[in-house]
């Protein structure tokens, strides 16, 4: 990625030949991570956690909240009803049993709570 001083000097250039939409629109990207890299990052956290401590249950569910912020999705939907059985798997995979979660629904129950 370039660098902020090269991201403001081409905005600049758009701005100043016309392109005033085209340098929003760049401007406007600058610092968004994409819903793919963001589900990879929250899969890799369930990954490598050790759930058997609760501020890491808790962190991942404050993840789980940032994201769905970030790409506008509402519990009890289909994109985020895809999107956590994805993350549930990635976590079920090491630790599918905590004293906050037992199963699939235990852990939806767990996660969307800040988002209801």
């Amino acid at each position: 990625m370039k660098n902020e001083a090269d991201i403001q000097f081409q905005s600049g250039i758009l701005r100043r030949d016309g392109y005033h939409a085209a340098a929003g629109i760049i401007e406007s990207l600058q610092g968004k991570v994409s819903r793919e890299a963001e589900m990879e990052y929250l899969k890799e956290f369930a990954r490598q956690s050790c759930f058997d401590e609760e501020l890491s249950r808790n962190q991942l569910r404050c993840l789980w909240t940032a994201y769905c912020l970030h790409h506008g999705l509402d519990a009890d939907t289909s994109g985020y009803d895809n999107d956590l059985l994805e993350l549930w798997d990635a976590t079920a995979e090491d630790e599918a049993e905590t004293a906050d979660w037992s199963d699939h629904d235990s852990f939806e129950d767990f996660m969307c709570r800040y988002l209801v």
